[in-house]
């Protein structure tokens, strides 16, 4: 053997060894940390509540109510993690409910794995499983540059006819499943997600025709993507297809799309963005317990900060319009606008402004004008309107003092929301609504007593059907903490007159104690009454009062 040969091997020998080192070196530093960790770590919160409630005369509304809940989460060597939450309560224990109010859910998670178990809610997109709540068990794994998702369980429980409760609507028992998979890059993005869910048709004790509920499946999918085109240039896109079966004793199946596009571009402090959508009419997945349809939609939007970042601004605009398919007698088209300000000069001084406004036009044409009208132009004017909407928001707060003593705060907000129909040139008095609505607060707070006074005025005027409703009254409170501030108990006063023009209508009164008290670092008693009195000026109405008394425990760990 040579002796480059025998360098070679001595040299890969000892690289060998270092490296053997090195690892050991690390593992045994890894293990000499895991054992520093706690085997078992406990935290987390409950709490329990318990409302009384009475009133004269009697309300519908339970009597007596209680809820547990808690949050828990227990960590093994501080690397698998376990999250339980809970929330048990007689809320409704006269009805039955397609979702139960009483939930109890387990989120173990170690590095990127996470599972969900029990009663849970997962979202994949918008057009396919967005936020409903089931009962079963779902996985969430973020390996590097992947998500990847599954969930599995029933969606709604099977409810009955109930004689004693009509209102109470049956439904068939329905299960989902679903997954999502993700990869995300420096410059792109790109997703898809499937999901399933179908009615189960057996053990059902109502007549599904005669009350036009019908065994329901579906298929929704979902493509999502996004690009980074130039440096702050991004583009993102997102599609749907819904295959809805309405009625799974027939094989008519339907189809409806949905699209979403976002172009956003940053420059000098600066961020400028167009938004286009567009979901077909009738659209609906049974992952949703809500979904908005049968629209176009375009919008332009615009931000930036100013003055350091003492001021921002953001700008919204766009257009809407429905009757995708032309089948409706009713069309709408809505311009809408939007803008927010937030300004903070100080640390003593602070302010926002919001102001929305937009213009829906509506064309109403029936059948009969459609048969009988001569030319395209008859009617013009009495079936078609624009109805109007603004509203405007402003919050102001200032710190007037802040020393040792004493500290000083005023603040006041104001509203106001319109609402009209109009009809060529002429806005209908018939349907012109207005809201107006002003308030102040101003409190002091005594900080070698422990005392903090708040007193604040409220004044709303309501104007519909030609009718003026203004109803205003003070309100007053005292929070006092005791026992180096471990208690902190309250009383307010507040009064509301309502008056139609120069007739009073009504005076409530309302009077409310409250206290809170921490003992042992981690617990907490909280106890509230509150009386209200409702003094009617008709004659043919009788005035009213409620008493709610609560009690509650809480504790963290």
């Amino acid at each position: 053997m040579n002796r480059p040969h025998i360098i070679r091997i001595v040299l890969g020998l000892f690289m060998f060894m270092t490296w053997s080192s090195a690892v050991s070196a690390q593992n045994v530093e890894e293990i000499l940390e895991f054992r520093k960790k706690k085997p078992l770590k406990i935290s987390g919160s409950i709490s329990a509540n318990a409302t009384q409630f009475n009133s004269t005369p009697k309300q519908s509304r339970q009597s007596f109510t209680y809820q547990l809940s808690g949050s828990i989460n227990m960590s093994l060597y501080e690397l698998f993690h376990i999250p339980i939450s809970f929330n048990l309560n007689n809320y409704g224990t006269k009805f039955s409910y397609p979702s139960l109010p009483n939930r109890l859910s387990l989120h173990p998670s170690y590095k990127w794995i996470r599972a969900h178990i029990g009663d849970v809610s997962m979202s994949f997109s918008p057009y396919t499983l967005n936020g409903h709540q089931f009962t079963g068990a779902g996985i969430e794994l973020t390996p590097g540059r992947w998500q990847i998702a599954a969930m599995g369980g029933r969606l709604l429980k099977r409810v009955d006819t109930d004689s004693l409760n009509p209102s109470i609507r049956p439904n068939y028992e329905r299960w989902g499943y679903g997954a999502k998979v993700r990869y995300e890059a420096d410059k792109f993005a790109l997703g898809g997600t499937v999901f399933t869910a179908k009615d189960k048709r057996s053990n059902i004790s109502f007549d599904a025709d005669a009350l036009g509920i019908y065994p329901k499946g579906n298929i929704a999918i979902g493509l999502e993507g996004s690009l980074s085109i130039i440096k702050d240039l991004k583009l993102s896109l997102e599609y749907g297809l819904s295959i809805m079966q309405r009625d799974l004793r027939v094989k008519e199946k339907s189809y409806y799309h949905a699209i979403k596009a976002d172009l956003a571009y940053s420059f000098l402090g600066n961020t400028i963005g167009i938004g286009y959508e567009r979901i077909s009419p009738d659209y609906e997945t049974l992952g949703a317990y809500y979904f908005n349809n049968d629209y176009e939609n375009l919008t332009v939007n615009y931000s930036r900060s100013l003055f350091d970042n003492k001021m921002s601004i953001a700008l919204s605009g766009g257009v809407q319009r429905d009757d995708l398919s032309g089948q409706k007698q009713e069309k709408n088209k809505r311009f809408v606008g939007s803008a927010n300000i937030n300004f903070t000069p100080s640390e003593k001084f602070s302010a926002s402004v919001s102001l929305s406004s937009y213009q829906a036009h509506r064309n109403i044409k029936s059948s009969f004008d459609y048969i009988n009208e001569r030319t395209p132009y008859e009617n013009l004017d009495t079936l078609r309107f624009t109805q109007l909407n603004n509203s405007m928001d402003i919050n102001m707060n200032w710190r007037l003092l802040n020393n040792e003593k004493q500290t000083h705060n005023l603040s006041a907000t104001a509203s106001y929301q319109e609402a009209a129909d109009k009809q060529g040139q002429y806005i209908m008095p018939s349907n012109l609504t207005h809201f107006m609505n002003l308030g102040a607060n101003y409190g002091i707070d005594f900080i070698p007593l422990d005392l903090t006074i708040t007193a604040g005025v409220n004044v709303s005027n309501n104007y519909a059907s030609r009718k003026n409703v203004l109803t205003l009254g003070p309100t007053l409170t005292g929070t006092k903490r005791l026992l180096k501030k471990a208690l902190t108990t309250g009383l307010t006063f507040s009064m509301n007159q309502t008056q139609e023009e120069d007739k009073k209508l009504a005076t409530i009164y309302n009077i409310r104690w409250h206290a809170n008290y921490r003992f042992l670092k981690r617990h907490g008693l909280n106890a509230s009454v509150a009386y209200q009195h409702r003094s009617l000026s008709e004659a043919s109405l009788s005035n009213s009062s409620s008493l709610t008394s609560q009690v509650s425990y809480s504790y963290s760990f």
